[in-house]
């Protein structure tokens, strides 16, 4: 079976949802399946390294999201002659010649519509919505997500298939002499933080994260610090200005992967105080390097972490504020036990969600032959 995977929207050092087609290339390529891939990727990226042996890669120039990919993306698919056609992102052709496997992380435009812009709320309801209706089959990342799918667009429940995300890349990234000098200039005087990594999107609730913090006398004592990796709504920064004339609020901005890795490692504790994720990949990278993670009682959080983290309701801060300083208190102490973190965590492997894809591929396949004969 020969399956083209489109990455048109990786680049060479990810985050969030393109960090899902270049994990899951890798660990396709691990298996040692008999299937074949090809790769889509755009022109001027760096993703050589996904493309070792007799593994191709096609680079095409149609911009993700535009009319030029409706029209030469189905053309260039039919041209490489897949089996099956696999879309990691939103920016799926409609019209696609091959049976198709489309990936769907969030419907959050749809959940949150304030977050986002009305044109990206028109892309989901139009062409989102009309991708569920042609794909073969749709896979997304939680139970919770799968939900809003059937419920959003009308989705036939036996139609899609849940794959968690894997987390494990995380602990095999290199921390350069770069990652650690960076480092000192984040947190210099190494003092004890708490961790977010997020996007300037409101449903994300870092300020609420922020004032908890802040709140806290305990905190302020001990000169405990929060550092927020990804770029920031300017909402929050001049909040930060007016809040925090000690500095106890660091911005680190986009950071390699070798950063995030050390970052993970050093921290308390890594805080998800989101509504409605679908998913929460950081969630999953942070029990990789045993870390505690506090997170809200809302969309798939609960799925992903279990009982293995600290969930809690975001009507009250004051419970924040005293889950924050027990946990620092518990690490200071030396009394904090990874094994159930970690045990959580070796369930989110790429080797896993690479076999089931496969037999969701396998499963497209064999029902794509039965309807020819």
């Amino acid at each position: 079976m020969k399956i083209c995977l489109d990455l048109r929207t990786a680049g060479a050092a990810p985050h969030g949802i393109a960090r899902y087609g270049i994990e899951m290339t890798r660990a396709l390529q691990s298996l040692g399946t008999s299937h074949r891939l090809v790769l889509l990727t755009a022109r001027g990226s760096d993703l050589d390294g996904l493309g070792p042996g007799d593994t191709p890669l096609f680079r095409c120039s149609p911009r993700p999201y535009s009319l030029e990919e409706q029209l030469l993306v189905p053309f260039l698919v039919a041209r490489l002659k897949p089996d099956i056609y696999h879309c990691p992102t939103y920016a799926c052709p409609l019209f696609v010649p091959v049976p198709t496997l489309f990936t769907i992380h969030d419907v959050l435009p749809l959940e949150y519509p304030r977050d986002f812009s009305i044109g990206l709320r028109l892309y989901h309801k139009s062409l989102v919505r009309w991708m569920t209706k042609r794909a073969r089959r749709i896979v997304t990342d939680s139970s919770y997500t799968s939900s809003a799918i059937c419920r959003r667009f009308s989705a036939a429940p036996g139609k899609v298939r849940v794959i968690p995300l894997g987390g494990d890349h995380i602990g095999r990234k290199p921390v350069s002499g770069q990652d650690e000098e960076r480092y000192r200039e984040i947190n210099p005087r190494d003092l004890d933080y708490f961790l977010s990594i997020a996007n300037p999107r409101p449903h994300k609730n870092i300020l609420f994260a922020i004032r908890c913090l802040l709140g806290s006398e305990t905190l302020r004592e001990r000169k405990v610090r929060y550092i927020l990796v990804g770029q920031q709504h300017a909402s929050v920064h001049a909040y930060v200005k007016a809040m925090d004339p000690q500095g106890r609020i660091r911005f680190a901005g986009e950071v390699s992967e070798g950063l995030l890795r050390l970052l993970y490692e050093r921290a308390v504790a890594l805080l998800c105080p989101s509504r409605g994720e679908g998913f929460c990949l950081p969630a999953v990278e942070g029990m990789q390097m045993g870390l505690p993670v506090i997170a809200a009682n809302d969309g798939a959080l609960p799925e992903v972490i279990g009982p293995a983290g600290l969930l809690l309701s975001l009507e009250d801060e004051g419970v924040w504020q005293e889950a924050l300083e027990h946990i620092h208190a518990v690490r200071k102490q030396g009394d904090w036990d990874p094994s159930p973190v970690l045990e959580r965590a070796s369930r989110f492997t790429w080797a896993n969600a690479a076999e089931k894809t496969v037999a969701v591929y396998e499963e497209i396949h064999s029902g794509a032959h039965a309807a020819d004969s």
